[in-house]
């Protein structure tokens, strides 16, 4: 019965292979910039002025941010009794980047939920792996916020969103405090097995909003780096404007790796800003192919981490086929950036 119900959580055939039609027509479309208008197709040309030590020091950022978003649900596991390493805890998380990458609807939130619920103890799993969720998705909120907060001191956005992140933290504190020492007494109330948790252990909390934290600064880190790569004036003024457009973008996912609509956010938020369009679309093309590298790479690691192998031999093989993948994926990113300068 566990099994049926992870296997549930997963995507489903039809989905996949719907996902899978849908990136292989993006890639055609890819193939040939034109067919997207003359602006895409100079903005995709633009990206050969883009310096590639950058695009490299982008690409560690955002692997430094999906790790501390792993350790972050590790935190919220914690609250419900279950146990995971740092490592197992990277390989999770990151495998449902993955699935992220080529899959619509944010299915690799449903991949995580039920990879973390398996190293929880105890009856309805995935219920507690819901709620875990709902606890990183209310720390993120903290650190979205507070980004907000600094985006604001310096001119780069409204203050307006603050709002409405600091509602879904109190609506967590409320919830953390209502339901603080009581039992669940149905299976969907252990969804609100986390938040119980949290009430009785607010130190935890704090280190899992740490984290959060630590992954929302790397990505500002991250686009800070692309903005350089391109030569943009204020970086790090772009990376504020960049990062909340990304989080936008987020909530409508609606493409394979949310292709498109991440780049078309970027350039939009930008122009506002008073960027050039070829630019902020440039910006937004390379950020999102930096972002997906560096979850296809940490992702398909974390996928060969977790595979189960029936024999020592297995698993060695399981090593050097990680090890073969890492370096397959370096080796093209480091072939595509020295031809940026042949572009």
């Amino acid at each position: 019965m566990k099994t049926l119900l992870l296997a549930k959580s997963l995507p489903s055939r039809r989905v996949l292979a719907a996902a899978g039609l849908l990136t292989i027509a993006l890639a055609v479309v890819a193939s040939a910039p034109g067919l997207l208008g003359t602006q895409v197709s100079k903005a995709i040309t633009d990206l050969g002025k883009a310096q590639p030590v950058w695009l490299w020091v982008a690409g560690a950022f955002f692997a430094l941010a999906l790790v501390s978003g792993a350790w972050a649900w590790r935190g919220a596991v914690g609250l419900c009794g279950g146990e995971t390493d740092h490592a197992d805890a990277a390989a999770r998380f990151c495998t449902g980047s993955l699935v992220n990458s080529f899959a619509p609807a944010k299915l690799g939130e449903a991949v995580r939920i039920a990879l973390f619920a398996r190293r929880i103890d105890g009856e309805d799993k995935l219920w507690k792996g819901a709620g875990v969720f709902g606890v990183v998705a209310a720390a993120r909120a903290v650190a979205q916020g507070l980004l907000v907060v600094i985006a604001f001191s310096v001119g780069a956005l409204p203050v307006w969103p603050v709002f409405v992140f600091a509602g879904m933290v109190v609506l967590a504190v409320i919830v953390a405090a209502a339901t603080r020492g009581r039992t669940a007494h149905r299976h969907i109330g252990h969804v609100l097995d986390a938040f119980r948790a949290l009430g009785s252990c607010p130190g935890q909390g704090t280190r899992i909003v740490g984290w959060c934290i630590v992954s929302m600064g790397a990505r500002v880190g991250a686009a800070t780096a692309i903005a350089s790569a391109l030569g943009m004036h204020s970086p790090l003024l772009a990376a504020l404007i960049i990062v909340p457009a990304l989080d936008v973008a987020g909530t409508i996912p609606l493409t394979p790796g949310n292709i498109g609509i991440t780049s078309g956010a970027i350039a939009v938020a930008l122009e506002s800003r008073g960027y050039d369009l070829t630019t902020a679309l440039s910006a937004g093309i390379a950020l999102h192919a930096v972002e997906t590298a560096a979850s296809v790479v940490l992702g398909s690691v974390g996928a060969l981490m977790l595979a189960r192998f029936p024999s020592v031999r297995s698993r060695r093989l399981s090593l050097v086929a990680v090890t073969a993948a890492t370096s397959l994926a370096l080796a093209t990113a480091f072939g595509a950036t020295v031809l940026f300068d042949y572009i």
